[in-house]
């Protein structure tokens, strides 16, 4: 279903600004964050790659839509459900670096954020708040339904896969790790059941496994439902 053309040059215009911004601290954060092929087994890295992709075709499509006065507009409910997908893995990145990985990181929480010439800023905070914003106030037209909220697994869990896979052929990552961070760290002593938070670390959380991936699956799930709620809200308003 082709999307109307509904907001404000104005509004578009502020879109283009944020989207440009995003763009340019996410490519900066790569730029200076990834120094080997491991580095692309990240899932900052590989989410920051995939919101990159979906802010410069946003951001084409934004001129377009600008240079035609709106008589052309390629977007469509498929690059919105897209779109959203991939903004739920930077939100995730952001989420989950804020509350678990900068708190147990062996630098600090603040210094945590400078690693890399401020490129953990840009890839951990700035990228990700500013395509959420972009996200919620400047892409009204997409059409949800309750089943999209679950599409907000799919990423992850497909990483916990891949990281697994990997993992299997020998491959560790700091600190001798089975993965790239300590809550997903299968091969630490609580291993996949496991609970001992007196082992709580930048290598392990002392949780098991399993139990984070079910807690996350679910916090996504409600993240995605919650980021559906504010866009059907956005839509109705601005569709008024």
């Amino acid at each position: 279903m082709e999307s109307k053309y509904l907001l404000k040059k104005s509004h578009i215009k502020a879109g283009f600004v944020i989207k440009l911004i995003a763009i340019i601290s996410c490519i900066y954060g790569l730029c200076v964050g990834i120094h080997a092929p491991q580095d692309m087994t990240y899932f900052t890295n590989l989410s920051n790659i995939l919101i990159l992709i979906a802010l410069i075709a946003s951001l084409i499509f934004d001129v377009i839509i600008l240079k035609t006065d709106g008589a052309k507009n390629p977007k469509n409910n498929l690059f919105f459900i897209t779109k959203f997908i991939f903004t739920l893995c930077i939100s995730i990145t952001w989420l989950i670096y804020m509350c678990i990985l900068a708190p147990t990181s062996d630098a600090g929480f603040i210094r945590s954020y400078m690693g890399n010439h401020y490129g953990s800023l840009c890839l951990h905070m700035i990228t990700p708040v500013l395509a959420l914003v972009d996200f919620i106030l400047f892409d009204y037209n997409y059409k949800s339904t309750g089943i999209h909220s679950v599409y907000a697994v799919i990423p992850p869990l497909f990483y916990v896969g891949f990281i697994v896979i990997l993992a299997s052929t020998g491959m560790r990552w700091k600190h001798g790790m089975s993965a790239p961070y300590n809550f997903l760290n299968f091969g630490a002593e609580v291993g996949w059941f496991g609970f001992d938070l007196s082992t709580m670390s930048s290598s392990s959380l002392g949780i098991g496994v399993a139990y984070m991936i079910i807690v996350l699956v679910l916090i996504f799930i409600a993240i995605g439902r919650l980021f559906l709620l504010f866009k059907d809200l956005r839509y109705k308003n601005v569709s008024k």
